[in-house]
C-alpha cells in the first residue's frame, strides 16, 4: 500500500450464525436483525437503519442506508460498484481475502472467517456503509461456502 493513503485502521467483523448475526466495530456488537426475504436489517454507522440482502441465484449484494444504496453484481472478473461518484472494484475472494480497490489502490481489505467477513482496513469514504459491507460480503461467503460443501462448486 502506497504511504500517506487516508485509510483507517478499524476492524469491522460479520459474524453469521444459526440463530443470530452481529456485527462488530472496533469491539462493540451491534445486533442484526432478520427480516422477510432474506433482508438484514442493521444500525447505520451515522444513524438510521442499513438493509442488506444478499441474492445466491443472481450473486447479488443489495445495500440500502440512510447514506445511500448501491448493488453489486458480482462477475467472475472486474467486478466495480459505484458509491459516491468513486467506482470502486471488488479483488477476487479467493483465499480467504476480501480487497476492495480505488483505481489501482486497496481501500478496504480483510479475510473470510468461519463466522463471516472481518475488514481490518477500510477507507474513510467507505465508512458510512462499512458495516453493511461487512455484513454482505459475509453472507456471500457463507453462501459460497455452503455451495462447495455441497457440491455445487
Amino acid at each position: 500500500m502506497r504511504p500517506g493513503l487516508d485509510v483507517k485502521t478499524v476492524i469491522v467483523e460479520s459474524k453469521l450464525g444459526i440463530l443470530r448475526d452481529r456485527v462488530l466495530v472496533g469491539g462493540r456488537e451491534i445486533a442484526v436483525h432478520r427480516g422477510r426475504h432474506g433482508w438484514r436489517l442493521v444500525a447505520a454507522a451515522r444513524g438510521g437503519l442499513g438493509r442488506v440482502q444478499y441474492d445466491g441465484w443472481r450473486d447479488r449484494l443489495t445495500i440500502q442506508s440512510p447514506s445511500g444504496s448501491l448493488e453489486i453484481r458480482f462477475r467472475w472478473r472486474n467486478t466495480m460498484f459505484p458509491w459516491r461518484g468513486r467506482v470502486y472494484r471488488v479483488g477476487s475472494m479467493l483465499g480467504n481475502r476480501v480487497t476492495l480497490f480505488r483505481g489501482g489502490e486497496p481501500v478496504a481489505v480483510g479475510k473470510i472467517t468461519w463466522g463471516g467477513v472481518r475488514f481490518e482496513m477500510m477507507d474513510p469514504e467507505l465508512q458510512d456503509i462499512e458495516r453493511e459491507l461487512a455484513l454482505g460480503f459475509g453472507l456471500r461467503a457463507q453462501a459460497i461456502a455452503t455451495a462447495v460443501v455441497a457440491g455445487v462448486y
